[in-house]
């Protein structure tokens, strides 16, 4: 069984220090939604992260990141055959568990749309089995209580320069263990250290900074071979 963690997710509702900023009104004005309704995004919300000294900032607002990671995960095979289950870990210590026979809108803004609900409470009569959300709920707790991988490895350009067919012949040796890989869930920077420190391997698959879902498609790609 493989576990994904999209770490430190760059999704969460605007933060109350941001509300009152007037870039911030403006964009709730225009699309004619409270701001404790929209989700972060820091092509609208930029100035607003910048100037109210936002923490972490560059690391925040990129909700569709999350979007694209959800959409080629769910669409593996191996995610198909029951074989993956994901989870979402937010900058702002949400957890959201996503069911296996979760269908992610392809569309992004009826994504945004159920993302919302979730966050703001309004789903659990919808789907309360296929997408859920817990508050407070760090990294650490999510590794150590609810997944309780036998390996939990990382990908980052940090990390070691290995071929995924090595990663995988080295460290995958029984299809009855839990595998975890973690998947980095932001736009620039790197993982928290109280993240990294967690790793029992941190890996690099390429001399290039690859974006997020291209990492996790050649991952599960992969897995889907070895076994």
């Amino acid at each position: 069984m493989y576990s994904l963690v999209i770490a430190e997710a760059a999704i969460e509702i605007i933060p109350p220090i941001l509300r009152n900023h007037p870039s911030v009104k403006n964009h709730s004005k225009r699309v004619g939604r409270n701001s404790n309704e929209l989700l972060l995004d820091i092509s609208y919300h930029h100035k607003a992260m910048v100037e109210q000294n936002l923490q972490e900032w560059w690391k925040r607002g990129r909700p569709d990141i999350v979007h694209f990671d959800l959409l080629e995960a769910l669409s593996t095979p191996l995610s198909m055959q029951k074989k993956l289950q994901v989870y979402v870990s937010t900058f702002d210590n949400k957890l959201i568990t996503i069911n296996q026979n979760l269908r992610i809108p392809k569309n992004y803004f009826r994504f945004e749309g159920l993302i919302t609900s979730i966050f703001r409470g309004h789903n659990k009569k919808n789907s309360p089995k296929l997408i859920e959300l817990k508050e407070n709920v760090g990294f650490n707790d999510l590794i150590e209580k609810i997944i309780r991988p036998d390996l939990l490895i990382g990908f980052s350009i940090q990390g070691t320069k290995t071929k995924i067919k090595d990663i995988l012949v080295h460290n995958i040796t029984n299809d009855s263990r839990n595998y975890c890989f973690v998947i980095g869930g932001f736009q620039r920077g790197h993982f928290s250290e109280r993240i990294s420190r967690t790793f029992n391997n941190l890996f690099s698959i390429s001399p290039y900074s690859l974006e997020s879902h291209v990492v996790i498609a050649r991952v599960l790609y992969e897995c889907e071979n070895y076994a």
